[in-house]
């Protein structure tokens, strides 16, 4: 099963502090079984960056051992157990479309079946975009062309994350319908998560998903700030008024993290507002 942890956060210079608080509670990998790549996407200087790495280095099962001392307003971190397509930087997940990042847990059932369907629905410049052969991928760009439709430009960085949530069950609903079109009677175990760095959406249905509210990071294991740290440091107060929301697929600890309902949308604001509702009412709005 694969893994996928996302934040969201006001103060992108302490989200390397953040990922470092956050280890202990988030996991990357199953005991035993080692993902098959892990990927992170952030944003650094108006850009989006993206890292790919091999499995097998110990330092990859933390966050912070993945990533990184990295400033950025939000990533997208993913261990990947492939279930289509070749195990390659091209199928590697996050996946980047100008500010947007992509990433998903499960499988499209009968993807072979569906993968012409979808790519017939898309527009030449969202086909080619599509690199790798992963089901994920293309559950990407079915999002980005349901957001276009809806005229949502794609550059939006001012979008409203209800209606990028919105844009997200209507994925769901849509991949459901070509897999009954062909023949497909199983519905898909998916979990997907995406951010254009300023706000974070997602949605549960049949893989797990977690949100947890983040207020301060104090103590800083990177910093060395704890109690006894003196009112006169500048450090201090940043790491007290910092915010963050962090979505996580699976867990270490439960401590402090919310489970997502089964069938659900989460939209995470640009001001760090969560709401969640179900996938039905979020697919369903005008």
């Amino acid at each position: 099963m694969a893994a996928t942890v996302a934040v969201i956060q006001t103060d992108p210079s302490l989200l390397a502090c953040q990922l470092r608080r956050l280890d202990p509670h988030v996991a990357l990998s199953e005991a035993g079984r080692p993902p098959d790549a892990y990927g992170f996407g952030y944003y650094s200087s108006g850009g989006v960056l993206l890292g790919k790495r091999p499995s097998g280095a110990p330092a990859l099962l933390s966050l912070f051992g993945l990533t990184g001392a990295i400033h950025s307003e939000a990533i997208v971190a993913h261990a990947r157990h492939a279930t289509v397509g070749a195990q390659k930087d091209e199928n590697t997940h996050p996946f980047r479309y100008r500010r947007w990042l992509f990433a998903q847990d499960g499988t499209v059932e009968g993807f072979a079946q569906v993968r012409p369907r979808l790519l017939a629905s898309l527009p030449d410049h969202l086909q080619r975009q599509v690199e790798g052969e992963t089901d994920a991928e293309h559950v990407f760009v079915t999002f980005l062309d349901l957001l276009r439709k809806a005229g949502h430009s794609l550059e939006d960085y001012d979008l409203d994350a209800a209606a990028a949530a919105q844009a997200l069950a209507r994925t769901v609903r849509q991949v459901d319908s070509w897999c009954r079109d062909a023949g497909v009677q199983r519905a898909s175990a998916l979990s997907l998560v995406a951010t254009n760095g300023r706000i974070l959406v997602a949605v549960r249905r049949g893989q797990p998903l977690h949100y947890a509210l983040l207020e301060g990071i104090v103590p800083c294991a990177l910093h060395e700030i704890d109690a006894s740290t003196p009112e006169s440091d500048p450090r201090l107060r940043a790491h007290r008024v910092v915010k963050a929301v962090c979505l996580a697929s699976r867990l270490a600890q439960q401590n402090g993290f919310i489970e997502v309902p089964e069938g659900s949308a989460v939209a995470v604001s640009r001001g760090l507002q969560v709401s969640v509702t179900s996938l039905a009412a979020a697919a369903g709005g005008s």
